[in-house]
């Protein structure tokens, strides 16, 4: 499988992270500092700085701390052939796959404990991992709601680079890859595996379209890939420098 990571969008969001740390700690600092002489003035930098540090602790667990998403992923998708290839970070779907008969964009969530879906609801237990989101971590939310909202917006992304384009087959699945959840899926729109099970399901999804045309997938290939800073691996060798 070949990955396509956009190194841009990672240094960005790791400069912010920095930056952000250091700028939310300062403010608590000076509020801290003037919190007997002004303490209205204390109050407001205090809620700036809290913004500010719980933003970037967000960032920073999302996209920077490892391990990342798109690492994960490239993980547990090795093995898949280099008719494959993986897009981080290029596009309103995150993690878009490129497979030998169209594309699967791939929501991943890194929720623990007891995961349960029904229809359009679901639940985390036990009630202290819920509350992991206080200290920055990413909330379960509604995935499928996720999932379908970058769907519609890569559809549209799609549709601007051609009628060839748009109509190459689109669809997505959820996968859980914490190692540490159990899943009770039921009626949910899209496919929800866990991290071991993905590649099947990828392989399912791709066996069900033909085979895409030889030109159109190189065309599609090299618009998903677009400019700029990017690292191009395969999950069987080392990283090499393009673009």
């Amino acid at each position: 499988m070949r990955v396509v990571r956009n190194d841009e969008f990672i240094k960005k969001r790791t400069q912010f992270t920095q930056r952000g740390s250091l700028i939310g700690m300062a403010l608590l600092v000076g509020s801290l500092l003037l919190s007997t002489r002004s303490p209205l003035l204390s109050w407001a930098l205090l809620s700036v700085g809290f913004v500010i540090a719980i933003a970037s602790v967000r960032v920073g667990n999302r996209y920077v701390r490892p391990p990342r998403a798109d690492t994960v992923l490239d993980k547990v998708l090795k093995g898949l052939d280099n008719k494959y290839t993986l897009y981080h970070y290029f596009h309103p779907a995150e993690h878009l796959l490129l497979t030998p008969s169209g594309l699967i964009a791939i929501l991943p969530r890194e929720q623990r404990g007891v995961v349960t879906a029904r229809g359009g609801r679901w639940q985390q237990r036990p009630l202290w991992q819920r509350l992991r989101v206080i200290f920055g971590e990413p909330g379960l939310g509604n995935p499928a709601r996720e999932l379908k909202a970058e769907l519609a917006a890569m559809a549209k992304a799609l549709a601007a680079l051609g009628e060839d384009v748009s109509r190459v087959p689109l669809e997505g699945v959820i996968v859980f890859h914490s190692g540490q959840v159990k899943l009770h899926v039921e009626g949910v729109e899209y496919p929800t595996v866990l991290a071991e099970d993905l590649k099947a399901r990828i392989r399912e999804l791709t066996e069900a379209h033909p085979t895409l045309d030889g030109r159109l997938r190189k065309t599609l290939a090299a618009a998903l890939r677009g400019a700029g800073a990017a690292t191009e691996v395969t999950t069987e060798e080392a990283p090499a420098k393009s673009g």
